[in-house]
């Protein structure tokens, strides 16, 4: 019988009591936990740190099996996981209650990347409201400033993290800087602005679906899935990426010949435009200019932009694919070169998960 709502959170007030003095907590907004992100049979917990500038993450991954074991005699099959099947990075416990079963997911501590941001988010609430040109982010204000003009007219009351989704699918592109940003900006008028934030090794600007649906179980591709259709459009060569898994794998099959066809920069475009997005600001640390919009200058400081409806026909038109490179005994990356005249990209799909096939699509700018 499935527990109740008010069971898991019980659950989760318990896990709190036994990691509290571990600098750890059940995600607060999720006390009861929810079904699993990739596994749905499975209750997952999000634990998070406390002080996340104080990472106690091992000490919790050293003691946390033997702490359910001695919990309760109903907690059974306690498991470690070095990554957790539904996290494509953090390691969890998993185990048996009452008939359920339960995945606990460590989080780590705060990032590099991490840090960057609340030091950023910080730094820019200070900024505004001291309204001091000597700010140490008075450069970056002024260039928010520069790259838009209404920007410029308004005050800022509220610098905040931005928190919710980040699914993309089905939200129209010109909604799509609420789903993108890192960082919320709130006006005198209420108006909301938003920055994606990168630090200065930050080349990363999008994730995008479909790479789980390229094999199945038995690591056969599927030429009519979603993964398929993307990788149609920059012209991949299928059967080239299932012969290099196949030789990963020492695979001898005989394969179905699948067409090949041509990158078609139409398509491209309107897949650069769902990964870029619109109405944001793109914020980047940098000490040299990436080539993009005049206003970038070398120095340590900022690359600014504003992602309108010009900007981003200038970084999705005219793709031109100028390189592929497909899984090999020592890789199992597929990896996709490509450039107009504003901007190289390099697009990697990769499994993120320390598996063998791909689940994940990364869109980078390339230095």
């Amino acid at each position: 019988m499935a527990l109740s709502t008010e069971e898991y959170k019980k659950l989760g007030n318990f896990f709190n009591q036994i990691l509290e003095s571990y600098n750890y907590q059940v995600a607060p907004k999720q006390l009861e936990g929810k079904p699993g992100k990739k596994v749905k049979s499975v209750r997952e917990y999000r634990l998070q740190l406390i002080d996340k500038n104080k990472n106690t993450s091992e000490k919790v991954v050293s003691d946390l099996g033997a702490l359910l074991k001695s919990a309760s005699k109903d907690i059974s099959n306690i498991e470690y996981n070095a990554i957790s099947p539904n996290s494509s990075k953090f390691p969890s416990y998993g185990f048996t209650f009452e008939g359920q079963k339960f995945d606990l997911i460590i989080g780590r501590g705060a990032n590099k990347g991490n840090i960057f941001e609340m030091n950023t988010i910080s730094g820019l609430a200070r900024a505004f409201s001291m309204r001091k040109e000597s700010s140490e982010y008075a450069d970056l204000i002024q260039k928010l400033n520069d790259s838009n003009d209404d920007f410029a007219k308004v005050g800022i009351v509220s610098v905040v993290e931005r928190t919710g989704s980040t699914r993309k699918e089905g939200i129209p592109i010109e909604n799509l800087g609420a789903i993108i940003g890192d960082i919320k900006l709130t006006d005198t008028t209420g108006n909301h602005w938003y920055i994606s934030l990168k630090d200065i090794d930050g080349d990363t600007f999008s994730a995008y679906s479909g790479a789980a649906s390229l094999f199945n179980a038995k690591g056969d591709l599927q030429e009519n899935s979603a993964g398929a259709e993307f990788l149609n459009a920059f012209g991949v060569d299928l059967n080239e990426m299932q012969a290099g898994f196949d030789l990963r794998n020492k695979k001898k099959v005989l394969r179905k010949h699948i067409v090949v066809e041509k990158a078609d920069k139409t398509k491209i475009k309107k897949i650069f435009e769902r990964a870029w997005g619109m109405n944001y600001f793109y914020v980047r640390e940098t000490n040299e200019p990436l080539g993009l919009l005049p206003y970038s200058r070398k120095g340590p400081g900022w690359k600014v932009f504003w992602i309108d409806r010009a900007n981003l026909n200038k970084l999705a038109s005219n793709i031109t694919v100028t390189n592929i490179r497909y899984p090999t005994l020592k890789s199992k990356q597929i990896t996709i070169f490509c450039e107009n005249t504003y901007q190289k990209y390099v697009i990697e799909l990769r499994n993120s998960s320390s598996g063998e096939y791909p689940n994940d699509i990364k869109f980078k700018v390339k230095k």
